[in-house]
Formats: structure tokens, C-alpha cells, sequence
């Protein structure tokens, strides 16, 4: 909502809005200028009671004048959050104070966010990168974008200790475009992906040869140089959704087949050994790590994880598949199960026609990440 909204007086015009509505999911609030005093106004209602039932998923705050007093606020909205997914904090005024980013980063190692993004917060600089990424370690961070704030090849360490460190970077998708790291500091960053990281699956490093000083280790700069990189870049990306996709089939299939296997029964006595069950379930998931696969048999093999047979009848959460408007009524369109996101296809009834939006992808998704098989395990 690009509506003039400015400082005190606009923050609680949204509150307002807010407090006027049953529901609330998404506050798109960008282009205006709440600042540091209409954001801590803000947030500190989102916090309160009467906001917290307001479940936000997403909250758009790009250029809104928002400095460190700001982001403070929003990291105490953000820590211990369970139902905020995306926050868009593109163009404001932030720092880089080494305490406020450390602050804000383990607000969101303890909250469920899935998407961040703080492109062309200029200032942000190298010292941000450094209180960043040593602390970041959120398991549900997947998206990140850092494009145009001012990194420079001092910030590249940090970058590849955290990319390379399968315990804490859980990133699918990192946008590092217009900074100056520089060619060589690209060059480490990609060596770090194809050696150590099996879960980024999109990056971008766009732009990066605007380097604001001397660079010694750069001795290849020019656009030639560049475009090796980038087709360096593109099979390794590649090759991690390859791996991806394999890792995700092969899970589904072990819990499959481990449910039958381990579930206890009446006969479990007359089984085999359970050490040598798990040995010959083993080779239905050989890409799968020991851990990934010891996570699918317990969970397999524990009665409290068996679906409900009848659906859950209350309202709080949508349990059926949204059909997309334009694939109804098609010709061909009978007896085809589409496929969802390009992973595991879409409902199991083969009702899932092209579905905007497939309630057992959901949950396929959720379970893969719960279970630790979201990505392959390179070690």
C-alpha cells in the first residue's frame, strides 16, 4: 500500500486497518515513510496480544526510511515467529552495526522465515556481512537476496564459511548482484558451492566487477572471464536440483515401504533383526545419507505419524486443492495427474489438475524438510 503513510500517524492508520479486518495475512506496505518511530509503533502492536492472533505471513517494508531503531523492532516481532515466512526490507536506511545485525540474525535463527530480502540497503557494507553470516544458522531460511549492499571481496570468507557449512546454510536460492566483490572472490564463491554445497539450486553473482579498490588476486577481469565463471556456475546449479529431486523421490519411497516394514505388529517377533531391516531398506534410498534415512524410518515406524483417516473438519487451515480455473473443462484434461512444482507430481488421487495450489504438496514439502530430505547430504 503505497498511500503516504508516514512516522507515528501512519503507523497507526495501518493498525487501524489492521484491527478493522478478521484476517490478516500479508502487509504490503512499501514507498512510504513510516521510518524508525512508525515501525517500532508498529511492531510493538503486531507483538501485543491483539496482534499476535493476526497471523502474518508475509510484510513488504521496502523503502520506508527504516533505520537500526527499526530493525531492532522488527527483530523482536521476528524472534520465536512461527507464522512469518517473508519479510521485503529492500531500500531503507540500515547500518550495519555489528550488535543490531547480530541481534536481528538470531531473531531469524529462531523464527520460521523462509524469504529475506534487504537488496539495496547500501550502507549494509562488509561489516554487516561479517556479523551476518557467522551467526546465521535458521533451518527454515531458503531465500536470500543481498544484491546492491555494498559487499566488497573482504566479505567473501564469510560468505563461503557459511555456504560450505551444510549445519547451517539450508538456502536454496542466494542473490548477491551489484556488489564488488570482485573476480577472484566469485571465483572462491563458486569453488565453495561445487565442493561443499548440495542445496543451492538458483544464485545469482551478477555485476560484481565494480571493484571500488585495488584488487591484487584479480588478474582476469575482463567479460570473457565472467562468462567462464557463469558457465562454471550453471551445471553445479544443476547438478544440486538433480540431487535435490533424486533425494525427494527416494525418501517418499522409503517411507513407503519403511511403513510397512516397521510399524509394530503382532508378528514383529518373528522379524528380522531391526539392524539388519534397515540395512535392506538401505538400498531402496542409496542416495540418502545414514542420518536422512535413520530420520525416515523413525519417522515410518511410529504410529502417531499415520495420517488421520477422515479429514480435520475445522476451518483454520485450507485441506484441499485449489484446481486452476484454466485447466477445467479442457479436453485431455481427464484421468492426468499434472505435476506440482516439478518434484513429486501432484495428488496421489490424480484429481490434481494444474492446481494453484495442491494441499498434498504442502504437505509432501513440509514433511521432506521435517525429515531432512529436502536436499542431498553430501556428507
Amino acid at each position: 500500500m503505497d498511500d503516504g503513510l508516514t512516522a507515528v500517524e501512519g503507523a497507526q492508520d495501518v493498525i487501524s486497518m489492521i484491527t478493522s479486518r478478521r484476517k490478516v495475512t500479508k502487509l504490503i506496505l512499501g514507498h512510504n515513510k513510516l521510518s524508525d518511530d512508525g515501525c517500532i509503533v508498529l511492531f510493538r502492536f503486531l507483538e501485543s496480544p491483539a496482534g499476535r492472533k493476526y497471523r502474518i505471513a508475509e510484510i513488504s517494508l521496502n523503502s520506508n526510511e527504516i533505520g537500526d531503531r527499526g530493525l531492532l523492532a522488527i527483530a523482536t516481532y521476528l524472534n520465536g515467529n512461527q507464522h512469518l515466512t517473508e519479510l521485503f526490507l529492500q531500500n531503507n536506511s540500515f547500518s550495519g552495526d555489528s550488535p543490531v545485525i547480530e541481534t536481528f540474525t538470531n531473531s531469524i535463527n529462531s523464527s520460521h522465515l523462509e524469504m529475506l530480502s534487504l537488496t539495496t540497503n547500501t550502507a549494509l557494507s562488509d561489516n554487516f556481512v561479517g556479523a551476518f553470516f557467522s551467526s546465521l544458522r535458521s533451518t527454515y531460511l531458503k531465500e536470500l537476496h543481498v544484491s546492491a549492499t555494498g559487499i566488497t571481496r573482504r566479505s567473501a570468507p564469510h560468505i563461503i564459511s557459511y555456504i560450505s557449512s551444510p549445519e547451517r546454510c539450508h538456502l536454496h536460492t542466494f542473490k548477491c548482484n551489484g556488489n564488488a566483490l570482485g573476480h577472484s572472490a566469485v571465483k572462491r564463491i563458486i569453488g565453495a558451492i561445487e565442493k561443499s554445497n548440495f542445496v543451492l539450486s538458483s544464485v545469482e553473482l551478477y555485476s560484481n566487477h565494480m571493484a571500488t579498490e585495488s584488487d591484487n588476486d584479480d588478474t582476469s577481469s575482463d567479460d570473457t572471464d565472467w562468462k567462464v565463471l557463469e558457465s562454471k556456475l550453471r551445471p553445479i546449479l544443476s547438478r544440486n536440483m538433480y540431487l535435490k529431486r533424486k533425494a525427494e523421490k527416494e525418501a517418499l519411497g522409503l517411507l513407503r515401504y519403511s511403513r510397512t516394514l516397521l510399524l509394530p505388529t503382532k508378528s514383529s517377533a518373528l522379524c528380522l533383526p531391526t539392524e539388519l531391516q534397515l540395512h535392506i531398506l538401505s538400498f531402496l534410498a542409496p542416495s540418502l545419507s545414514s542420518a536422512q534415512r535413520i530420520n525416515v524410518c523413525t519417522y515410518a515406524s511410529m504410529f502417531t505419524t499415520l495420517p488421520p483417516l477422515l479429514p480435520k473438519l475445522n476451518g483454520d487451515e485450507l485441506e484441499m486443492c485449489l484446481p486452476d480455473p484454466f485447466s477445467l473443462g479442457l479436453p485431455g484434461c481427464e484421468n492426468k495427474v499434472w505435476e506440482v512444482r516439478g518434484t513429486t507430481g501432484g495428488c496421489a488421487s490424480g484429481k490434481c489438475r494444474g492446481a494453484v495450489l495442491c494441499h498434498k504438496e504442502q504437505q509432501r514439502t513440509k514433511w521432506l524438510d521435517a525429515v531432512g530430505c529436502s536436499a542431498y547430504d553430501g556428507r
